[in-house]
């Protein structure tokens, strides 16, 4: 069964206004890299067919660190970005709230179907984020091991489908910078996975 190993990519700047990220392309911090240091050593064992990662630079700069000195394969796909919060990127809830009246409200009332106007619900965060998956697994062998840098939405969906968790599960589900998770796939699991 070939093996996922699942990682978020590391700690950010600070963001004491809790302004929203999606798909704003930001840096690691220096606390982001020691601890992409860290998973460079506790994988350095793993025969890594491929790497996967997300093309913001927090992933790419992840994907950097932790492959320093190895060969395998490297691939850089947008299906693994962030969700897209669109016109709420870089703002506060509370400019959120003057710009778009009712739109924090909104999301709170559906989460997993509300999108920001420019950006996506969750629901859509999966659709693409789920067939891009089964397209990497289809393509390993049984004993291959793969390694994917994402994003804490990202990683939440992929875990969500992997054990079976309803759409209530998500926010649940806990997924702090530079969490780990190794996953085994048997052809079970792929067949639940989308094509497209």
């Amino acid at each position: 069964m070939p093996i996922l190993h699942l990682l978020r990519h590391g700690t950010l700047p600070p963001n004491p206004e809790r302004r929203f990220v999606g798909q704003r392309d930001l840096p690691l911090s220096e606390t982001g890299r020691r601890q992409a240091a860290f998973y460079r050593h506790e994988l350095a064992d793993i025969p890594l067919k491929e790497v996967w990662s997300s093309d913001l630079s927090r992933c790419r700069e992840m994907t950097a660190i932790v492959m320093a000195g190895r060969k395998t394969p490297v691939y850089f796909d947008q299906a693994f970005r962030e969700i897209r919060l669109g016109f709420w990127e870089g703002l506060t809830k509370a400019e959120v709230d003057a710009r778009f009246p009712g739109a924090v409200a909104a999301r709170g009332q559906d989460f997993w179907n509300y999108a920001p106007l420019g950006g996506e619900s969750f629901a859509m965060l999966a659709h693409r984020v789920l067939p891009a998956l089964r397209r990497r697994l289809d393509a390993l062998d049984k004993n291959d091991h793969a390694l994917l840098i994402a994003h804490a939405g990202v990683n939440k969906v992929i875990l969500m489908r992997y054990m079976a968790l309803g759409m209530q599960d998500f926010f649940t589900l806990p997924q702090p910078y530079a969490a780990y998770a190794a996953l085994s796939y048997s052809p079970d699991d792929l067949a639940l996975l989308p094509e497209s």
